[in-house]
């Protein structure tokens, strides 16, 4: 079925999502409905999570970190030391900036800050949305920092070589708290305050991680064997896959 459309008053745009009211409070709609007179029927539901929805040659030979939100995506590359803004569009290159150290492999946020986090230095980030400078830094609470994001109220982050996923505080970058990753190398996480979704490299699957308790919702194959980032909000998810040298927009299912 193609994009539902809606007129912002100059130009059609796709609808991300559709919402109801459940007696308290909005709830996003799995889907599309219509009400036959007796009850709510689905003519439309979405493609299962994780389906590829489009994809893109990646704009170096590294692709390590991704995410963003539903109007931005931040990239970072390993083998260029570069950070990126790519157009939700057609994932082409905005605007690009060295790293701030050699091996960048994770990034996150949205429209008003930037997580990063650099395995070289073991360092996390915030990086301004203008230029890409550093804002502020310290040191990662593990040894192998690979992925990072979330949004100006929540950082979720996890660390290769620890195998674990934290909640890490947007004040100072203390760990608000931990626990065990649900493979074994966990490359990539995003997401928001509501949704994390998250990527492991050896398993070759992707997540929506609990933001209550870490816990897996759900998960399935990744689009290729070696997943390296993913992020979003609860209406998209941006991943990029090292091998194939692509990033990808993917259905939240």
């Amino acid at each position: 079925m193609p994009a539902m459309k809606d007129w912002d008053g100059s130009v059609w745009k796709d609808i991300k999502a559709i919402y109801y009211w459940d007696g308290s409070s909005w709830v996003k709609a799995k889907g599309a409905y219509y009400w036959d007179g007796s009850q709510w029927v689905q003519f439309w539901s979405p493609p299962p999570f994780g389906t590829v929805l489009r994809s893109a040659s990646s704009p170096s030979s590294g692709p390590s970190g991704i995410g963003g939100d539903s109007s931005v995506i931040w990239h970072c590359d390993k083998d260029a030391d570069k950070i990126y803004e790519l157009s939700t569009t057609d994932f082409s290159v905005v605007r690009s900036k060295h790293s701030p150290d050699t091996l960048p492999t994770g990034i996150g946020g949205n429209s008003s800050v930037i997580w990063h986090c650099d395995s070289y230095k073991d360092k996390v980030y915030e990086l301004s949305t203008t230029d890409f400078s550093v804002v502020r830094s310290t040191s990662s609470p593990g040894p192998a920092p690979f992925g990072i994001g979330g949004d100006t109220d929540v950082i979720w982050h996890c660390d290769y070589n620890d195998d674990k996923v934290y909640e890490l505080s947007t004040t100072d970058f203390s760990v608000v708290r931990s626990t065990s990753s649900p493979g074994p190398a966990p490359f990539g996480i995003g997401g928001d305050t509501d949704v994390i979704w998250h990527c492991d490299y050896d398993d070759d699957k992707v997540y929506e991680l609990s933001t209550t308790d870490f816990s897996v919702v759900r998960s399935t194959d990744s689009p290729y064997v070696s997943p390296t980032g993913i992020g979003g909000d609860t209406n998209v998810i941006w991943h990029c896959d090292y091998a194939a040298d692509k990033v990808y927009e993917l259905s939240t299912g």
